[in-house]
């Protein structure tokens, strides 16, 4: 039973955020949001899964990739999604911030490992530097908070 819930939860899920980004013309579904809506229903009891946990990881996940990104000036180099060749810059920025996002996540017990695919994107050049991303990535995480947690509470095995 659970697993079909989880099946059709996770899907549902990403259909509504992604229409409702195809509507607001904003690509609020990008790749760690997937991973996200993965831990909440599949293992709604861990405390990854926890809203505190997504919200604060992910935004500990943004801070960190966007910090080390500009403090290596590796937003000046290629992105490496796509083929293109990865660049000292850019190996130095992902290094420190996977380090600065597990440390930080650490510190303020918020564990949420799909941040640091987020904190990846971001370093690796998969999304841009600009507030613009930091919106999107901000609102696609709040709308994944907010339909995960509903499917999280609703598990048939939360709880267990």
């Amino acid at each position: 039973m659970s697993g079909v819930y989880a099946t059709a939860l996770s899907g549902l899920v990403m259909a509504i955020i992604g229409v409702l980004g195809w509507w607001a013309g904003q690509p609020w579904l990008f790749p760690s949001v997937g991973p996200t809506i993965f831990i909440q229903v599949v293992t709604p009891n861990e405390p990854a899964a926890r809203v505190w946990n997504t919200l604060i990881g992910h935004s500990v996940g943004v801070a960190a990739g966007f910090g080390a990104l500009f403090l290596f000036a590796a937003q000046l180099a290629p992105p490496v999604v796509g083929g293109d060749l990865l660049s000292m810059s850019r190996v130095a920025a992902t290094a420190l911030a996977v380090a600065a996002t597990v440390a930080l996540q650490l510190l303020l017990r918020a564990e949420h490992p799909p941040a640091a695919a987020t904190t990846m994107l971001i370093t690796l050049g998969g999304l841009t530097p600009t507030t613009n991303t930091v919106g999107v990535i901000a609102i696609g995480v709040a709308l994944v908070s907010a339909f995960g947690e509903t499917a999280r509470l609703l598990h048939p095995q939360r709880g267990r």
